[in-house]
């Protein structure tokens, strides 16, 4: 009964040790989209001053397979837009007038019931990314990739081949996405929105920007469609459109 009683012991420990060792490695290995490759590791004993045993695992990254490399650390390629995609409206010869929609975003089906159209037929209706890129797409055709919160969209904008990011913010290009970010607190998500139109001076100058958007500052409910509010004509001289007390204008992305 001893050695039985002391084998079922040693089984435990010889268990018990590998799986510590697992938990040990997955705590300090590096986490890549949610999953931990700990295959390609040399394990090396050592002792402390105590005499305590010191297991290290040194990861060899030469050594990491070509499938995982590829998949989780291999930056993201840019996303191109099928053939044929064109500008499917061109730039507004006149202002638009204030209050107008000029965005097709609903139509009546034939039960009668209000759908979204295609280009606004897409993941996080009411919020600003929504209907930025669901009027990107209506005026031009393109789709954007999925670019994260507004603030991290002109950065981000890399992603797509067809289009580029202005920084200058003084060459304000007519349809077009505003992006805005941040002042001070990071936690904030940002903003975008479509600009339309800009009245310019003689010489070229941005006075007033026509604008749509959703979530923005008129907006009554957050979050959600809401007819009469978003993609309504808002007009607002340069100096105001640049910002808020909490967001400041970063730059535009536009068509190619």
């Amino acid at each position: 009964m001893k050695k039985n009683s002391e084998r079922r012991m040693f089984v435990k420990r010889a268990f018990l040790i590998p799986m510590a060792a697992a938990i040990g490695m997955a705590m300090a290995a590096p986490v890549f989209a949610g999953q931990i490759y700990i295959g390609d590791t040399e394990t090396v004993v050592s002792y402390d001053e105590n005499g305590n045993k010191v297991i290290t695992l040194v990861f060899d990254p030469a050594k990491t397979p070509d499938f995982f490399r590829e998949q989780y650390l291999t930056p993201p390629q840019p996303v191109k837009t099928a053939e044929g995609h064109r500008r499917q409206a061109e730039p507004l010869t006149e202002a638009p007038e204030v209050g107008t929609v000029l965005a097709d975003i609903q139509q009546e089906d034939g039960n009668g019931e209000m759908q979204f159209t295609k280009p606004y037929h897409w993941c996080a209706v009411g919020q600003c990314t929504w209907y930025a890129n669901g009027r990107f797409c209506e005026v031009t055709g393109i789709r954007l990739p999925l670019l994260g919160n507004a603030k991290e969209w002109l950065e981000n904008a890399w992603y797509s081949d067809d289009v580029r990011a202005v920084t200058d913010l003084s060459d304000v290009p007519e349809q077009a996405i505003a992006v805005y970010v941040p002042r001070t607190d990071d936690s904030l998500p940002g903003h975008v929105c479509f600009v339309e139109y800009v009245e310019r001076d003689v010489d070229g100058n941005p006075l007033y920007i026509y604008y749509t958007d959703a979530n923005g500052k008129a907006d009554k409910e957050k979050n959600a469609y809401t007819p009469g509010y978003d993609g309504v004509v808002i007009k607002e001289d340069f100096e105001t459109f640049k910002g808020s007390k909490d967001l400041e204008l970063a730059g535009y992305i536009t068509a190619k």
